[in-house]
């Protein structure tokens, strides 16, 4: 079992909304612009977990909204958070490390503090296979590689993902974009109340 489908859907929007950590709310504000960025009808998202940001999902717009995950539990309260959607949301069980082949299609693929959890190599596959003409990822950036998980009430919740964190570099990820194809266009920083920053780097294939 992936240590993510172990925690749940309460600890993590707890813990990512707290005033010393507000990832949730940074995120919730950096996928406004990611959906909003680029001419593309459908989109898909990497590691939905509770659907933070969809309620910027333009409906005359977008056609088709995937919300990819590997814990069934997390795709559930998304379909029930956003029952309203369902002509164009489409929740789908996916483990990208190992099950990329039965990803659909999307012109956009969205990442955000995703790609730590798979690694560069398993990410690359899947994009490949989504075939977007876009990719829009946030990573995070530390300041202390000891505690990439930042303190709070919430944090042994987390303490089973050592197993499966990568370390992310601005420069390796693009490096492994380029790899398959991806040119970097655009690069935003969101500064955390904790030392550590966003970082949301978009490709152009």
């Amino acid at each position: 079992m992936n240590p993510w489908e172990t925690i749940s859907l309460s600890d993590y929007e707890n813990h990512m909304s707290l005033d010393s950590v507000k990832q949730l709310q940074a995120m919730d504000e950096m996928m406004k612009t990611q959906l909003e960025g680029y001419p593309v009808t459908t989109a898909m998202i990497f590691g939905i977990a509770g659907g933070n940001g969809l309620e910027h999902v333009n409906r005359e717009k977008y056609k088709k909204v995937y919300g990819i995950d590997i814990n069934r539990d997390y795709l559930d309260a998304v379909k029930e958070r956003y029952s309203d959607m369902t002509d164009i949301l489409e929740c789908v069980r996916i483990d990208l490390t190992s099950e990329s082949d039965m990803l659909p299609k999307a012109e956009l693929v969205i990442a955000n503090l995703f790609i730590e959890y798979v690694g560069y190599e398993a990410f690359k596959k899947g994009i490949l296979k989504s075939e977007a003409k876009y990719v829009s990822c946030i990573i995070q950036i530390n300041t202390d590689e000891e505690k990439w998980v930042s303190e709070s009430p919430y944090i042994h919740a987390f303490d089973c993902l050592d197993s499966v964190h990568h370390q992310m570099e601005e420069q390796a990820l693009t490096t492994a974009m380029n790899e398959i194809g991806y040119s970097p266009i655009k690069k935003d920083e969101y500064p955390l109340p904790n030392g550590k920053k966003l970082v949301m780097l978009d490709f152009e294939r």
